[in-house]
């Protein structure tokens, strides 16, 4: 992701990590045409770039771990902590 980007989304935005464990997200994005930069990767190809992105997605606003959360167990907490920044403001 673009250095100028990142800059602007912690600067002026919220921005959310939705944090979950690397074998779920190798499960979920695993040879699926969608995800060209995974597609037919190996598992060690997949964990060295988890590790890279995790290293950038680990400087959001929140971090929220998803494992063992609904979608809708998600969207709720991400609601919730952007109604608690909006009345802060």
């Amino acid at each position: 992701m673009n250095k100028n980007i990142r800059k602007v989304i912690l600067n002026d935005h919220l921005s959310f990590w939705l944090k979950i464990n690397n074998n779920e997200i190798i499960k979920r994005i695993r040879n699926n045409p969608k995800r060209p930069l995974a597609f037919k990767s190996t598992n060690e190809d997949l964990l060295k770039l988890i590790k890279k992105r995790s290293n950038i997605y680990s400087k959001a606003l929140y971090k929220i771990n998803c494992n063992n959360l609904t979608k809708t167990k998600t969207v709720d907490k991400i609601l919730k902590l952007y109604e608690r920044k909006k009345v802060n403001n």
